[in-house]
Parts: C-alpha cells; sequence; structure tokens
C-alpha cells in the first residue's frame, strides 16, 4: 500500500521512555483500535481523517493541513523538511502505526533507506504487521495495555497481552533495541504488574513504568510512593532494569 492516514508531522522531543529529551520528527499514523481510559490523543483513534496535520516549520508549532490519504513518498519529504542537525530518530506513533499495515512498512523503508533512525511506538496489537516492518525498525517502544487500562473488554486483555509480548520477543531476535512502557494509574494493581513482569523477566527486556497524566477519564496521577512499590514488586518479579519516568514532554510544555 503505497498511500494511507497520518494524523500529525512535526518535531518535538521524545517525552516518553529511555529516549526521553531525544529530539525527534513524529510521525502520527491515524487510527487506533483501543480505548484507553487516560487517552490524551483521542483526535487521532478516527482511521480515516480528512486532512493531516503537518508543522510548517521544525519546532514552530504552526501547522498546515495536507489532504489525506497521504502516499509514503509525500511523508518522506515532510519528515527531510522538518529534520534539524539534532534530530535523533524518526518517530513512527500513533495512534497505533501497526494498523497502517503495508503503509506502515512504505514508511518506515523510506525513512530507513534515506538514512533516518526508526523509532516505533506500538501497543503491540499486531505480531503479523510486525513482522513485515521490523527489517526496517531500530528501536521499538512496546506500549504494554494492562487490564485497569480498559483499552479493550477485560475477556480480551490477555490476547492483546499475549500479542504485545510475541511482538516484544520478535524485536529482541530481530537484535532491535526495544524496552517496554507500562503506564501506571492509582488502580493498577501490585498483582497485576507482578504477573505482566513475571513474563517480562524471560525476556529480558528493560521496562519503564510511566506514572499517568490525568487525561480524559483519569483525574489523578498515582503517588511516587505507590509507583515505587510497584517497581518493587516488578523487580521481585525478576525484571532486571527499570526506571520510573513521567511524561516529560508534559512537564516543559512541548507537543
Amino acid at each position: 500500500m503505497t498511500e494511507g492516514y497520518v494524523g500529525e508531522i512535526f518535531n518535538s522531543v521524545q517525552g516518553e521512555g529511555f529516549y526521553v529529551g531525544r529530539r525527534q520528527v513524529f510521525v502520527r499514523f491515524a487510527g487506533c483500535n483501543w480505548d484507553c481510559i487516560y487517552c490524551d490523543t483521542e483526535e487521532f483513534r478516527n482511521f480515516r481523517p480528512d486532512t493531516c496535520k503537518i508543522e510548517t516549520t521544525s519546532g514552530a508549532r504552526k501547522f498546515k493541513h495536507v489532504r489525506n490519504p497521504m502516499r509514503y513518498t509525500e511523508v518522506l519529504r515532510h519528515v527531510r523538511r522538518l529534520t534539524v542537525p539534532s534530530t535523533h530518530s524518526i518517530s513512527l506513533t500513533g495512534g497505533e502505526p501497526l494498523l497502517a499495515g503495508d503503509f506502515l512498512v512504505g514508511v518506515a523503508r523510506a525513512c530507513k533507506r534515506s538514512g533516518f533512525t526508526t523509532y516505533l511506538e506500538t501497543n503491540g496489537v499486531s505480531s503479523r504487521a510486525m513482522r513485515k516492518v521490523l527489517k526496517y525498525i531500530d528501536v521499538v517502544a512496546m506500549d504494554l495495555k494492562l487490564p485497569e487500562h480498559q483499552a479493550a473488554p477485560r475477556s480480551g486483555w490477555r490476547r492483546l497481552f499475549e500479542e504485545g509480548l510475541t511482538c516484544v520477543r520478535l524485536a529482541l531476535k530481530k537484535g532491535v533495541n526495544t524496552f517496554v512502557k507500562i503506564v501506571i494509574l492509582p488502580s493498577t494493581r501490585p498483582r497485576t504488574v507482578s504477573h505482566v513482569s513475571k513474563h517480562l523477566a524471560k525476556l529480558e527486556v528493560p521496562v519503564v513504568l510511566q506514572p499517568v497524566t490525568p487525561a480524559r477519564k483519569v483525574y489523578d496521577a498515582p503517588s511516587m510512593t505507590y509507583v515505587c512499590r510497584l517497581a518493587k514488586t516488578a523487580a521481585k518479579a525478576g525484571v532486571g532494569e527499570i526506571a520510573i519516568i513521567p511524561q516529560v514532554h508534559k512537564l516543559i510544555g512541548v507537543l
């Protein structure tokens, strides 16, 4: 597929995970299949927006609108235009980029062949799509969902979790630099973190615990005391590398 739907393209600072503070060009693919109660990008859940917002000048936070769908060559043209010398990588994010299928592959391939470092932010919804795109990806930031996130009906969480784990395994096997991010709510239960961490420990993958920034249906952040307790729980379950990192871009007021 040579064309698809994009929500926005802009240059900013990565605010989550182990690459926090790195300058990136963000390509936000349109559409998401989950309904997390803390979602702060609801406007990009629509799979077929009429237009894509594109930053006019790198870091200016001023946008123009172009028509969707876009060709991957057009996306690459804007990525090149918005890249500055301090740019670390191209963030392929969403929405949920894996749902873009072959269009994601086309964008990732074009960016990789143009010499860019590619950074995939995903919830791991499709191992099939992950297999196709991994050859063009340098970094995977896997956003694993918990039952408390209410991303999907509770009866469907196990399938969602297993698919996410499969995506992590595929990335690690391919030699892609991979880490897992878990958003922590005040309602996140220690037994949930323990259960998830036991699986992640077997993969020997680094884990970021991200205290939620209140949004949508979540009105309070967890206390740092509680987050540290959950970090201890994850460590006891066998996770070897754990970091507690909030949404830094929210703290410094950038996109």
